[in-house]
């Protein structure tokens, strides 16, 4: 995978949250801190709407459906 994008250019982006290399989830981004240091994925299907922290050694990749 490519590198970690700046998260706070991901609000309304499609994109691959990992952690510690394994994808835990694809989704649209619905909003990034200020601090552009934790992002909420929007909520799709049973998934909730979830907030992902740099911090907890969460990653954001844009989303590539060609890799």
């Amino acid at each position: 995978m490519g590198d970690d994008a700046d998260w706070k250019d991901l609000a309304g982006r499609r994109v691959q949250v990992q952690k510690e290399g394994r994808t835990i989830r694809t989704g649209y981004v619905k909003d990034v801190a200020m601090t552009a240091d934790a992002l909420w994925m929007e909520a799709y299907g049973t998934e909730p709407r979830t907030l992902y922290e740099k911090a907890q050694g969460y990653t954001a990749y844009l989303y590539d459906p060609s890799r």
